[in-house]
């Protein structure tokens, strides 16, 4: 009876299959979370990201302003200051 001839794999090659299989793995998944906004955006038949409309513009109306206040204030505190200045001269 004819005997079957079994593969040898070497030790080497399982022992780094085992090691880099996780790695490759923990790479991918990485990557997909990483760039999961642009993944879904690929996906989404209206090209845009599904977020919450109340959210995304209260924080974009919101931040101009807050920014422009402060604008505002540094001059008029200066122009105060240098009132004062010219006052005392």
């Amino acid at each position: 009876m004819a005997q079957k001839r079994s593969k040898k794999t070497s030790w080497l090659r399982t022992f780094l299959l085992f090691i880099f299989t996780p790695i490759i793995i923990w790479f991918l998944a990485f990557v997909i979370w990483f760039f999961w906004r642009d993944i879904t955006k690929l996906f989404d038949k209206k090209g845009t990201a599904k977020t919450p409309p109340a959210v995304s513009r209260g924080t974009e109306k919101s931040q101009p302003r807050r920014e422009n206040k402060s604008q505002e204030k540094i001059p008029e505190e200066d122009r105060r200051k240098l009132d004062e200045i010219l006052k005392n001269r």
